[in-house]
């Protein structure tokens, strides 16, 4: 056949349904050339049969032939058409050999395909659509889609921020301080606002009923401080105005249960009369108040939710038994509750007394100091009532204290607000129990090497000049030839104070100077301690081999003397303060001294006593003096 015959053709079928474009024998089929003609129409309608739906079977089936050969018959589309369509109905495998002729067919309402496309656009619009559906192109598309289902699929929706949409919002519900949370209770709906871990009560009547648990160790091996569950905490408003020792340290302590609902004294603490050193003693007041009076420092009252508490304490027969008791508790009407959700440490000691403090709060938490600052702190916040931001800006001397030694590292100090409405309560409360380790009875709960790290952290903190031992002193002195055989007294007779103080402090003073003695001897006369920063106190102690005072507050500053420091206490009274205690001078590797009044016996004047004109005034002999100066420079 001629190869360049461009007329219209009948195209006999291998019997293979796939042409391949590279085999010889294809090479009769018409390629699209440049100009528009017969051969272009012939592959129009070649693409049209493929589009038809035509099994090839059935086209083998029809052609009766394993070939298609050429025909100059031209054979119209319409034709084929209905030939197709009536075989169609009638057999589903053809199996005649009939050659395709020209059969009439019926009208059909679809427009052709030359109807669509005239001659101008027809081999643009096909082109068109062959490049648009290229593999590049699809292989775009379906990039893009994947990528559209994907973006679709990680993208969280996102509601508005202010409004909570998993719970029933009140009318008149705050929003911009924090999350709105509702809670089905039973009769109404807990509401609250929740910022940094606080959560946020407008009325009492808005929280769900609590359970209280506890008190449980903190530790298994060590004692003094306990945990206790879902509770709040009151202050003692009377215990600042006691005639004797006025204190900051006094709480009360809400526990919530229903054990107690029928008391109607289940809300007043015990007074404050008795040494409660066991949660689970039996001391006096319980007869009264029918109920267990809780610790020291921490005074328990009953209720089964804030609400009742608040109502109870309002009852006037109660009012009146708190004032009996001196435990008028503040807040008197509750309207509001902040409810703590962290983990809270009940910082507590007496701001009243540096030295109190020194011996009922931190004497019991340094050994927990110890092991929490090797591991982890278990709470995250701070609360302080006795004194407000004793660890974050106070200049207290006992906070100062606290900060400088890293007491509690990077624990939150929580700020609380001084009305009378307000109620605080705790998810966990870690109390470290007030006066559990104040006489150092607990043998072994603080060591020397406690003892001792914690006061090198102080002499380095505060930048003292004088080492804590005496080994180091004295390799110091070799290296910067110094000579250690003078010796500094520092001297305080709290005149200044209306307590009691020494009235001829500083003429027997001049008088000893006077004594040939005494020539190696620096006397220091301090005027009054409060006029002093705390790194001035703590300085003036660290450079005294003696010290001489009236009893008070200011001896705690001895945790800021060197080991073998000589401690003197002076005054009427017989009563040793607390630093006199042999096993704090144990740790301290130093000694103490009593002198207190005369006894009637004394005429030769040689026992180092006072001469007392009254509980709060007393003076001292020059022999007396003597004998006191002479006794500490023995040491």
């Amino acid at each position: 056949m001629d190869n360049n015959n461009n007329s219209g053709v009948a195209i006999r079928r291998t019997s293979s349904s796939i042409i391949s474009p590279t085999n010889s024998t294809t090479s009769n089929i018409p390629v699209e050339d440049d100009e528009y003609g017969e051969d272009f129409d012939l592959s129009i309608s070649s693409h049209k049969r493929k589009q038809s739906g035509i099994p090839l079977e059935v086209a083998e089936g029809m052609t009766g032939h394993a070939s298609m050969e050429p025909s100059l018959e031209r054979i119209a589309d319409d034709e084929e058409e209905g030939f197709i369509s009536e075989r169609r109905q009638s057999l589903p495998r053809i199996q005649s050999s009939s050659r395709l002729s020209s059969f009439p067919r019926p009208a059909s309402p679809i427009p052709e395909f030359d109807e669509i496309f005239d001659g101008e656009n027809r081999r643009f619009r096909y082109a068109s659509s062959i490049k648009f559906l290229s593999t590049r192109n699809i292989l775009i598309l379906a990039f893009i889609t994947v990528l559209a289902i994907v973006i679709t699929i990680h993208t969280p929706s996102q509601p508005d921020p202010g409004v909570d949409v998993s719970r029933p919002v009140e009318a008149d519900a705050p929003t911009e301080d924090g999350e709105s949370h509702f809670e089905d209770v039973g009769p109404g709906l807990e509401f609250y606002t929740e910022v940094d871990h606080v959560r946020y009560y407008k009325s009492p009547d808005k929280m769900k009923e609590m359970k209280s648990e506890g008190p449980t160790p903190a530790d298994r091996e060590l004692g003094g401080m306990h945990v206790f569950k879902n509770v709040c905490l009151t202050n003692n408003i009377d215990a600042m105005s006691y005639e004797n020792n006025p204190t900051t340290s006094l709480r009360g302590l809400i526990y919530f249960t229903r054990d107690q609902e029928h008391n109607s004294q289940r809300c007043v603490p015990c007074s404050n009369s008795e040494n409660m050193d066991r949660w689970d003693g039996t001391y006096e007041d319980e007869t009264v108040v029918k109920h267990k009076c809780g610790m020291n420092g921490l005074h328990t009252m009953y209720a089964t939710s804030a609400g009742d508490w608040s109502n109870c304490i309002l009852e006037d027969e109660n009012t009146q038994l708190m004032k009996k008791f001196g435990q008028t508790q503040s807040p008197t009407n509750v309207t509001s509750v902040h409810f703590f959700q962290a983990p809270t440490f009940l910082l507590q000691f007496n701001a009243f007394d540096m030295e109190s403090a020194l011996f009922d709060m931190l004497m019991t938490y340094l050994p927990f100091w110890k092991k929490y600052e090797l591991n982890e702190f278990p709470f995250t916040s701070l609360i302080s009532h006795s004194v407000k931001g004793c660890i974050s800006h106070s200049h207290h001397p006992f906070c100062e204290l606290l900060h400088q030694m890293a007491a509690f590292w990077e624990v939150q100090d929580l700020s609380w607000e001084s009305n009378e409405n307000t109620l605080y309560c705790y998810k966990t409360l870690y109390y470290n129990q007030l006066g559990y380790n104040r006489n150092l009875e607990h043998e072994g709960h603080v060591t020397k090497d406690v003892f001792g790290g914690l006061r090198e952290n102080l002499f380095n903190r505060f930048g003292l000049p004088r080492r804590r031992t005496v080994e180091a002193r004295e390799k110091d002195a070799a290296i910067w030839g110094q000579d250690l055989l003078g010796t500094k007294i520092i001297l305080y007779d709290k005149t200044s104070r209306d307590e009691t103080h020494w009235t001829d402090m500083e003429a027997v003073i001049t008088e000893a100077k006077s004594l040939d003695k005494y020539k190696d001897v620096t006397f220091v006369v301090v005027k009054d301690f409060d006029d002093l920063s705390v790194a001035h106190q703590a300085r003036t102690f660290n450079e005294a081999d003696a010290v001489v005072m009236v009893h008070g507050q200011h001896m705690a500053n001895a945790i800021y003397a060197v080991d073998g420091t000589s401690f003197v206490g002076v005054g009427c009274s017989g009563t040793v303060p607390l630093i006199g205690n042999p096993r704090f001078m144990e740790l301290m590797d130093s000694s103490y001294k009593h002198v207190s009044k005369c006894k009637e016996d004394n005429e030769d004047e040689t026992e180092a006593c006072t001469v007392c004109q009254d509980d709060d005034h007393f003076t001292m002999t020059l022999p007396a003096f003597e004998k006191m100066i002479d006794d500490v420079m023995a040491k």
